[in-house]
């Protein structure tokens, strides 16, 4: 081996070498200084090499790098990117907590985000720390303490200022790591972001909210317009008219797509898949894989075996019942879906049982709820009446695997896509949110039933049903007809187009190209 380079810091202190391509820190080299051919330590004890090498800044030889790496193996441009960049260009920022369900590119773009915009990045993935992470949290956080672990993990000496970004990862499985975000964020000047799979369940077993401290942020498999973008259509998609003003060929693209992404859904890997093989059975089995780790994962926070039943009826069974039976919506969710369970287990089970697996699939990000306004009515909301699968992935492969007829599943992916587009204008940071609310929600009035109801931040509602026929919107006429809504949206299979104060556009374009301005 040999070294062809020394890596001097932003202060033109050398940090250490590249061996071979690979960066090594000056003490890691000292201890292992007969591995290299071409250096040797002096009798100072400092390393010194029998002919001068060329120096590289450890931005330009390892962050740089690291990068450039990262994109070549995921190469998917996201939007959590653009708000990553906000957070770190707000002043005086404080902890980001990015959430998510499992296997949707957290860690991924939390790493293109930190060797893009730090000089240094320490990340820590608690799930499987060899060096001791914890030990720096029981020794008080001192800066000492950070220079030990970076010691440790054979990692440059550690700079307490706003070039470095620690990254703590898979924070839910410590509760001392959790507990201690307050007292790490005092300790240190830099950067702090901490990530996990399962954070909103976990509060309730010993962690405790780090209030006033943290900026939330939550994410998301790929929406469309992110997928589109993998195809060079998110301009496309952005541009369109949505009333049927463009061209034949520009509708038919989107569709092609629109198709596509309801069978194979937004996870990453899952799209990485069809991309390899271009078989949607392929990427079926990624989708079964995933479910059995999120499964196996999630008995860990069970404490009986009858809670791990229940979960799985409700997760497979119930979730798919409520995609069958869509009317009489008023009721409670809870209810229903206990209803559900006993029938399909013959267990005994209690509301607060079946509540609790509800809550679990909707903290790890499996799905979502949606509300309902009685009439219309914008102060009439009623929560949590009706679920949703957040990936039209995994409601495809379970529709499937459940023995759904063919016509029963399109009109699921229909509505999951829809919902799905939908939940992400009520999670956009406050300062690009554009519309009131927690979660899309449908409404009732009497017998009519609108499939959602969106109120902007203006209190400009928009009823919007969804067609995967070629039936007459009956709700939406009656609720237009009321005089309940400022805009009457269908949203179906079509170029769009506007007639009797009832606008038609294309699905594909529901979530993000809402307003749907003219």
């Amino acid at each position: 081996m040999k070294a062809t380079h020394l890596v001097k810091d932003s202060f033109n202190v050398v940090v250490g070498y590249l061996v071979d391509n690979v960066f090594y820190t000056d003490d890691y080299l000292k201890q292992n200084i007969d591995f290299v051919d071409n250096l040797g330590i002096d009798n100072a004890g400092r390393i010194c090499f029998d002919k001068a090498l060329p120096s590289l800044s450890y931005t330009e030889a390892v962050t740089r790098k690291a990068y450039q790496d990262i994109v070549l193996r995921n190469p998917f441009t996201r939007d959590i990117q653009v708000d990553l960049e906000e957070w770190k260009q707000e002043k005086n920022h404080g902890v980001l907590q990015l959430e998510g369900s499992r296997q949707i590119g957290k860690t991924t773009e939390l790493l293109k985000f930190a060797y893009k915009n730090y000089e240094y990045v320490l990340y820590v993935n608690l799930a499987s720390d060899e060096y001791g992470f914890e030990e720096v949290i029981q020794n008080g956080c001192r800066l000492m303490e950070f220079e030990k672990y970076c010691r440790r993990a054979g990692l440059p000496h550690f700079r307490n200022n706003r070039q470095t970004v620690v990254i703590l990862d898979e924070i839910q499985v410590s509760v001392q790591a959790y507990n201690a975000i307050r007292s790490i964020a005092a300790s240190v000047d830099c950067d702090l972001v901490v990530t996990g799979s399962y954070l909103g369940q976990t509060i309730k077993n010993g962690y405790f909210l780090p209030a006033g401290t943290v900026t939330y942020m939550k994410m998301y498999p790929l929406s469309f317009a992110e997928f589109c973008r993998i195809y060079d259509r998110d301009s496309l998609l952005e541009q369109i008219d949505l009333y049927g003003g463009s061209a034949q060929s520009a509708y038919d693209s989107l569709f092609a797509l629109y198709d596509l992404y309801r069978h194979i859904g937004g996870y990453p890997a899952v799209i990485k898949k069809y991309m390899d093989t271009q078989n949607k059975e392929a990427c079926y089995q990624m989708i079964a894989d995933l479910l059995n780790t999120f499964e196996k994962e999630s008995r860990n926070y069970f404490q009986a075996s009858k809670e791990t039943v229940i979960f799985k009826s409700v997760y497979r069974e119930a979730m798919i019942e409520l995609c069958r039976e869509r009317k009489g919506s008023g009721s409670k969710l809870v209810e229903l879906v206990t209803t559900i369970v006993k029938s399909s287990e013959k267990l005994l089970v209690s509301r607060d049982e079946i509540s609790n697996a509800i809550m679990w699939l909707i903290y790890s990000g499996i799905i979502g709820e949606c509300g309902c306004y009685v009439d219309g009515e914008l102060l009439e909301y009623r929560p949590a009446r009706r679920l949703y699968y957040m990936d039209c992935g995994i409601a495809g492969y379970l529709g499937a695997e459940t023995g759904m007829e063919r016509g029963t599943i399109e009109g699921i992916l229909t509505e999951t896509f829809v919902y799905a587009e939908l939940h992400r204008l009520y999670t956009a940071r406050y300062m690009k949110k554009k519309v009131k609310g927690d979660t899309p929600s449908f409404s009732i009035l009497g017998p009519n039933e609108l499939d959602f109801l969106v109120f902007d931040k203006e209190n400009k509602s928009y009823g919007i049903e969804v067609k995967t026929t070629d039936g007459a919107p009956k709700s939406l006429r009656v609720y237009r007809d009321k005089k309940l809504l400022d805009r009457a949206i269908v949203a179906k299979r079509t170029n769009g187009g506007q007639d009797g104060g009832i606008d038609t556009i294309p699905v594909f374009a529901v979530g993000s190209r809402f307003p749907y301005d003219v």
